[in-house]
């Protein structure tokens, strides 16, 4: 299979509505996390574990197992576990949840190559890129100078890897001190006119104050222009508050998506976080290119993480971004990592299954599901 690159173009999807897919394409779709998961998480492709198993509530007189009520002294027959503080017997057969898990590695693998996919190439510093029609609002402050070059070049990759590719209208409003646009407005991604723009990024130099408040309003202002995309290192020069505030008052509300490169200020990220909540856009966290390369080779060379034989591997964490696709993702993996092993346990419950001494208390806290299980008792561990 056809694994994606940093390099490679993206396909955006089709509007028009189709039957529900079991499977995950290779190819990636220019999503947000939240969009993708809809279509691609572990309830839509039927792999939610919790959903699969077939559970009947225990009685001292009668529990109705495969359509039929039994009497309760026949419940020695079923292995039991208590969910949501009730206790309940579990019908799941041992080959049934083989099949589970095989389908589960093959998913894991596909969200681990969409992991990838988002810390690769111009994703890493952007994420992904939504609308059709943007303005991106580039800020080269003094205090770019250490990443100035190194998002040059990520904004050219972005030129010709996404929007071009994609047909994605774009302006550029590069703002320090003062404001500098590329056009007027947006343009159509041409060869013509993504070779201005690089050029245009090319002569971009790191210095001066941080005007954010002007470039957004340059930017919102751009009638044709779906959504902005702010990338910024720190504060503006004029108050957070006197930002979100005229921002909030503007008659037609766009989103802003807002992107933190390099930022370690908590005011700034907070800042960050409010705008692109206030206007319904998503907030994203450059990862540094290095520790995106490393993090990304140890969970693809692992394949499956929830069934290494090593200790240390095992214990391998899937890092918890700020970024809201990156961390929905890293969510999904580790809940579905869970689901193995759960599923893993529950199988050796079940063959080693023989009344009343086999429990498994599983207390579910909203999604998550804690092991609370006594330490003379076998234990399947659930998400």
């Amino acid at each position: 299979s056809t694994q994606s690159t940093g390099a490679s173009t993206e396909k955006r999807p089709k509007s028009s509505k189709k039957k529900k897919i079991k499977y995950i394409p290779e190819e990636e779709e220019l999503l947000s996390s939240k969009e993708w998961l809809k279509k691609y998480g572990l309830k839509p492709l039927g792999l939610h574990l919790e959903s699969l198993m077939s559970s009947h509530k225990h009685s001292s007189e009668y529990i109705r197992v495969t359509g039929h009520r039994v009497g309760a002294k026949y419940c020695d027959v079923f292995p039991k576990v208590k969910i949501r503080g009730e206790k309940m017997h579990m019908e799941l057969h041992h080959h049934e949840l083989v099949q589970y898990e095989e389908n589960l590695d093959h998913v894991i693998s596909r969200y681990l190559r969409r992991w990838r996919w988002l810390l690769l190439g111009p994703h890493r510093v952007f994420g992904t890129i939504l609308e059709e029609t943007i303005v991106i609002c580039i800020d080269t402050s003094g205090s770019m100078i250490t990443v100035i070059n190194e998002l040059k070049r990520e904004l050219c990759a972005l030129l010709w890897t996404v929007l071009k590719p994609n047909k994605i209208k774009f302006n550029i409003v590069q703002f320090a001190s003062q404001i500098t646009k590329f056009r007027d407005s947006t343009v159509e991604p041409t060869y013509e006119t993504c070779l201005a723009a690089a050029e245009f990024i090319g002569n971009m130099m790191a210095g001066g104050n941080t005007c954010t408040l002007e470039a957004l309003t340059e930017a919102l202002g751009d009638e044709s222009a779906g959504a902005t995309y702010l990338v910024t290192d720190g504060k503006p020069d004029t108050s957070c508050r006197a930002v979100l505030k005229h921002v909030a008052s503007l008659e037609k509300q766009k989103k802003i998506h807002t992107i933190s490169l390099n930022t370690t200020d908590e005011e700034a990220i907070s800042f960050l976080k409010s705008l692109s909540k206030q206007t319904k856009g998503r907030y994203h966290e450059c990862v540094a290119g290095f520790e995106g390369n490393i993090i990304t080779h140890q969970l693809l060379s692992s394949n499956l993480p929830a069934s290494l034989q090593s200790n240390e591997d095992k214990t391998l964490v899937i890092p918890q971004y700020a970024g809201d696709d990156l961390r929905l993702l890293s969510k999904t993996i580790a809940r579905a990592r869970k689901f193995m092993v759960n599923s893993q346990k529950y199988r050796d419950l079940i063959a080693d299954h023989s009344g009343d001494t086999q429990m498994v208390d599983l207390n579910v806290t909203g999604s998550e599901m804690i092991p609370t299980v006594p330490p003379d008792e076998l234990s399947a561990f659930g998400v």
